[in-house]
């Protein structure tokens, strides 16, 4: 899975729309559509945002590992949590 897939897992598991989430990372409306939808490049500055947002998902979001003795998980691990 790259990293791409898993901005879209994290989007659908913590219920945000790609709108919401560039307002949350207070980037243009349409830039997690773009980047998602491979017409813009992914830079540092949005996963940045992201790790701002939800800074238990960074080694997840960067290296697709978790690492919960340290806090990092993924939406999946936090989600089961919930339950």
């Amino acid at each position: 899975m790259d990293v791409l897939e898993r901005i879209e897992i994290l989007i659908a598991l913590e219920k945000v729309s790609k709108r919401e989430l560039s307002e949350k990372c207070a980037m243009k409306p349409d830039r997690w559509k773009n980047v998602l939808g491979k017409k813009a490049k992914l830079y540092q500055e949005d996963m940045e945002a992201l790790y701002k947002l939800w800074p238990e998902y960074k080694y997840w979001l960067t290296f697709g590992i978790e690492e919960p003795e340290k806090g990092q998980i993924s939406p999946m691990t936090k989600r089961v949590m919930r339950s």
